[in-house]
């Protein structure tokens, strides 16, 4: 179901969407965080166990 369209003063209202900004914030806050645990984890088994098994090898 679509929600009405909705105007102020007789103009339409730009319907939502992601912006380039959007995409920068989400990179910047989710998927930064996510690789660099992703390296320190292979890091991490890298020097426990001598095995590679990621961006190291």
């Amino acid at each position: 179901m679509k929600p009405r369209l909705q105007t102020i003063l007789g103009h339409r209202i730009p319907e939502p969407r992601l912006t380039a900004r959007a995409f920068g914030l989400f990179a910047l806050l989710v998927l930064l965080p996510v690789f660099l645990l992703g390296c320190l984890a292979d890091l991490l088994v890298q020097w426990l166990f001598g095995v590679c098994t990621g961006l190291w090898c």
